[in-house]
């Protein structure tokens, strides 16, 4: 597993690299294709990969694994002189691949959830075909961001279904078939934004805040928040004795992850607004970018590293604080860099970019020294016991 890891850690150093030469900065590394290249790199040689091996791990078939090997290692091809279309090749088989793992786990539970993310996966493999084809990254926006939004927006549906719940049975219903709805909307308006993007993209905008609205009332870290405030409430006493219930480390991650998801979904709406005046071009779509990227994306990555990262490698993580660092560090640094985009300040620009690199290579350090340093207060799981965790996988779901 750590094998698949690997490239996939490279790809998201590349894509800073590639940040730092955009932003005008010494890079380790530079080239024409780290500056053009950042944004797939990120998305799908990054991002993708990690969601693909997750599909892969749920699957536990060796072919699946061939899905996030293609995307990291295809992604890495891009940054290298050889041809730019062996590594473009190599991401439309993983991206196609990805799909094929979606497929099979649709066949064994005709899961709703899953099912949408096939649509964003289908919205990925059209970027990278579109992108193979010549068309720019600019103009990729809308399918790139199709595949994030509906992959993350499936996966915090099936894991609300292990969280107190905070919708009658009805309202579940509702919520799930909500989300299917707009997101059936921003499939069929992706591709449309290619050909009219200045009509549609403002239609595209209100559509991820409609599905913001939805995923956020149905969302069960809604749930995870109000226990934990009524417990403070009562006194520290009880909120003393709802974290031994389940281990505090177990409710400092749960609290930490539930404070973060509801701060993406923040991120997500301002992009939706952004998008009511969209500019494919300049300061305001660097702004853009990093509202749905970073502030939306890369928040909610922060916010499930530590349930996810022992999910994957199969180990125990102990939560610490620096996690909570990571993240007031990305979303100060993206505040800064959103006003700054705005206003035409380059030096806000370059502090809030700086700010924001800091962050994802911190976050690094941090998981590691999760991973490492033990204490008293791990949870008395074996190492390796990740049954809580799995059972927030979209795909362990499907396949009950």
């Amino acid at each position: 597993m750590i094998v698949l890891l690997v490239p996939c850690g490279v790809a998201m150093v590349m894509g800073l690299d590639a940040a730092l030469v955009l932003l005008g900065l010494p890079a380790p590394l530079s080239g024409e294709r780290f500056s053009s290249a950042h944004g797939i790199i990120m998305t799908i040689g990054f991002l993708e990969a990690l969601v693909s091996l997750e599909s892969a791990v749920s699957l536990r078939r060796l072919w699946a694994y061939c899905a996030p090997a293609a995307l990291a290692v295809g992604a890495l091809l891009v940054l290298t002189p050889l041809p730019l279309q062996a590594g473009q090749l190599l991401m439309l088989a993983g991206c196609a691949l990805l799909i094929v793992n979606y497929s099979v786990l649709w066949t064994r539970k005709h899961e709703l959830m899953v099912a949408v993310q096939v649509g964003g996966a289908l919205a990925a493999l059209g970027a990278v075909l579109l992108w193979t084809g010549g068309v720019s990254i600019p103009d990729l926006f809308a399918w790139l961001v199709t595949f994030l939004v509906l992959t993350i927006a499936a996966e915090r549906v099936v894991i609300s279904r292990f969280s107190p719940s905070v919708l009658t049975p009805a309202g579940a219903r509702r919520y799930q078939r909500g989300i299917v709805v707009i997101s059936a909307l921003i499939v069929f308006a992706c591709p449309l934004t290619t050909i009219w993007s200045g009509r549609v993209l403002p239609v595209f905008g209100l559509a991820l805040i409609a599905l913001t609205v939805v995923a956020a009332w149905g969302d069960g870290a809604r749930s995870d928040l109000r226990v934990r405030a009524r417990a403070t409430v009562a006194g520290s006493d009880a909120a003393s004795d709802a974290d031994t219930a389940s281990g505090s480390a177990i409710t400092r991650s749960q609290r930490f992850t539930g404070v973060m998801v509801f701060i993406s979904y923040l991120w997500l709406i301002v992009t939706g607004l952004l998008l009511v005046h969209p500019t494919l071009s300049g300061l305001h779509y660097d702004a853009l970018l990093h509202a749905v990227f970073l502030g939306f994306v890369m928040t909610m990555v922060v916010a499930h590293v530590p349930t996810y990262l022992p999910f994957l490698l199969e180990i125990r993580f102990r939560f610490n604080p620096g996690f909570w660092g990571v993240a007031v560090l990305l979303n100060v640094g993206l505040v800064v860099r959103i006003v700054a985009d705005l206003a035409g300040s380059e030096t806000g620009r370059t502090l809030g970019g700086l700010a924001n690199i800091a962050a994802l290579l911190s976050l690094v350090a941090v998981a590691v020294w999760a991973a490492v340093v033990k204490g008293p207060e791990d949870p008395q799981a074996p190492a390796g016991d990740t049954r809580a965790i799995s059972d927030t996988s979209p795909t362990k779901d499907s396949r009950a």
